[in-house]
């Protein structure tokens, strides 16, 4: 049996998120043009903490505080399921600050979630919006990341819609998945 466990647990790493039911948001497809898509996501509410770091060092230090957060080191100790993806985008003061957040999953309301237990992670509702994407598959580098938000931007030259805010890095896979196969995505909210 444990020779079997031993077969299987490196074939987890290469299945699709999907295949663990890890709760995404919804959204609707308003338009698709090539490589640029623009979605409209419903009022969602997230877990969000704000890291004073570099690009490369801001994700690993959030993902320890907003994971404590959903695997009990909250008010009532409750346990809440991993999402995806884990978005992370810049502060717009400049500092060098970024917000990294986890998506609730849909059946909790704000009122729902417990208190965190870490002051530095908080509990906000984010409305509605629209945000252009492309989807690109990598690692995690600043500097792959750089190159799709230059796509995305210059994609968006060339359409109807107006850039309202900063860009946004998602992340869909775990650290355990090959950087080839995962799935990332860069957003900035249009109107």
């Amino acid at each position: 049996m444990i020779a079997m466990i031993r077969l299987i647990i490196p074939f987890l790493v290469l299945l699709p998120i999907e295949s663990f039911a890890i709760y995404k948001p919804e959204y609707v497809v308003l338009e698709k043009t090539g490589e640029l898509e623009v979605r409209q996501y419903p009022t969602l509410i997230v877990a969000r903490t704000r890291v004073q770091a570099d690009f490369e060092d801001a994700g690993n230090m959030a993902f320890r505080r907003l994971a404590g957060y959903i695997f009990g080191d909250n008010a009532e100790e409750q346990k809440i399921s991993m999402t995806a993806p884990v978005t992370m985008a810049p502060e717009s003061t400049g500092e060098g600050a970024y917000w990294v957040s986890f998506f609730m999953p849909e059946e909790y309301q704000l009122a729902d979630l417990p208190a965190p237990n870490d002051g530095s992670v908080e509990i906000i509702r984010v409305p509605a919006t629209k945000m252009a994407v492309v989807i690109y598959k990598g690692g995690w580098s600043e500097g792959s990341y750089d190159t799709h938000r230059e796509r995305l931007m210059t994609l968006l030259s060339d359409t109807r819609w107006k850039i309202s805010g900063e860009p946004v890095w998602a992340r869909y896979n775990s650290p355990f998945r090959p950087s080839f196969m995962r799935t990332n995505e860069v957003m900035v909210p249009v109107e």
